[in-house]
């Protein structure tokens, strides 16, 4: 596998959350054929576990879609509800890629 680099200029996309009562900042970054390649993520509350907690698994999902892993193999591999629902963060995020990607 190669890992398929963005531009150093791109589109993205910025929201706000809130996930078990923390409000996470969400940053998607484009490749120019419309997929997401990079993902951001942080809190309110910089410095703190949950903090580098969620940047990292920021990093994780950004190498991942750049060596080609696609949303759906990252989206049966996570935990969910019984009927199929996003249980943790990772699973959240993972969802809405797919929502933006069609």
């Amino acid at each position: 596998m190669t890992r398929e680099a963005l531009l150093q200029r791109r589109c993205c996309e910025n929201e706000d959350i809130v996930f078990g009562g923390i409000t996470v900042s969400v940053t998607f970054g484009y490749y120019d054929d419309g997929r997401i390649g990079e993902v951001f993520l942080s809190t309110r509350k910089i410095g703190t576990a949950m903090d580098t907690a969620v940047r990292d698994m920021a990093v994780l999902l950004s190498i991942a879609l750049q060596y080609g892993v696609t949303p759906g193999v990252l989206r049966r591999s996570l935990t969910t509800t019984e009927i199929g629902a996003p249980e943790g963060l990772a699973g959240k995020i993972v969802s809405m890629i797919e929502e933006r990607q069609g």
